[in-house]
């Protein structure tokens, strides 16, 4: 290289240094929002970039905030989940998404509150009609507002900048088990596939199966990263409301502990009652003890393994 080549390149290498910040700075730049502001009610905190989680009655709600407008995952109640309407309001921004984890109440009854008919409401494709038999029994037919953006396994959501996909990797709690992952934030609803230091609901009628469960937990393992962060859809206290996959990992022990406990017990031909007698929780899960759902738990358990 010669002399004035090289004062040349220098030169040029010294101009793309000189402007690198420049360039930078035209680049388009995520935007993080301040948290919504809510006037009562419930407990709201950010999980991380613009996703947030807010607990109040029922089932953890998840709150993405987007250049356009807000997505929002499971409903609560009507009077639980209007804090955080009041609180989009007063973004002035539109909710573009309600996706709903599975058909339970606690997490589709405040449906109805979300009034625009633009809303695209999104569920798993088995939710509309396990939501419509269970508002059936309880005589709340005209209380509902079902989805009708519905997925068998997998459903994209194309934001812009911004990427939601949804997820359904068998029957553990219900039929209609949905995940939803937050690309960008890297942060996964797991509805009520996980309940954290608490006996999780369990009703065989409505899908829940404690051996696909445990499959279930182990696809989102091999699924999403060691960052992610995951929403849990119930927790004794709002801070445990979000994990990691030892979270997972500890409740896929849980129900191998119960598989084995129960085996055990119809093998020794125990009955319910007698297991009820000598036990409080699962063995070495007292962190789990939920006295007033453990005998329903060990009932529809029994159901399962019998069949």
């Amino acid at each position: 290289m010669t002399r004035k080549e090289f004062l040349s390149n220098t030169a040029l290498a010294g101009l793309g240094l000189a402007t690198l910040p420049a360039i930078i700075s035209c680049m388009p730049q995520r935007m993080l929002y301040q948290p919504l502001e809510l006037a009562s009610g419930g407990d709201l905190k950010t999980v991380r970039g613009n996703v947030s989680r807010y607990t109040n009655k029922g089932g953890t709600v998840g709150i993405f905030e987007t250049k356009e407008g807000f997505v929002v995952v499971d409903s609560q109640f009507p009077d639980s989940i209007q804090p955080v309407l009041d609180g989009i309001s007063a973004k002035g921004k539109p909710v573009l998404y309600l996706l709903n984890t599975h058909h339970h109440g606690d997490h589709t009854s405040g449906n109805i509150a979300f009034k625009d008919q633009k809303i695209k409401v999104v569920a798993h494709s088995r939710v509309p009609e396990l939501q419509r038999l269970a508002a059936e029994k309880s005589n709340k037919l005209t209380e509902q507002r079902y989805a009708t953006e519905l997925f068998d396994e997998t459903l994209a959501i194309d934001l812009g900048r911004e990427k939601i996909r949804a997820y359904h990797f068998g029957n553990g709690h219900t039929f209609g088990d949905a995940i939803y992952h937050f690309e960008k934030d890297n942060i996964v609803h797991m509805g009520d596939l996980m309940f954290i230091n608490m006996i999780p609901v369990y009703r065989t009628p409505d899908g829940s199966d404690s051996r696909s469960w445990i499959k279930v937990l182990e696809k989102a393992l091999e699924t999403f990263s060691d960052d992610t962060q995951f929403i849990f859809g119930h927790a004794p206290t709002p801070e445990l409301a979000t994990g990691t996959k030892e979270n997972l990992r500890e409740m896929i022990n849980f129900l191998e502990a119960s598989n084995t406990f129960m085996l055990k017990a119809l093998a020794e031909g125990k009955s319910t009652e007698q297991l009820l007698k000598e036990h409080a929780y699962i063995p070495e899960f007292e962190n789990r003890k939920t006295p007033e759902r453990f005998a329903g738990f060990l009932t529809e358990l029994r159901k399962t393994l019998e069949s």
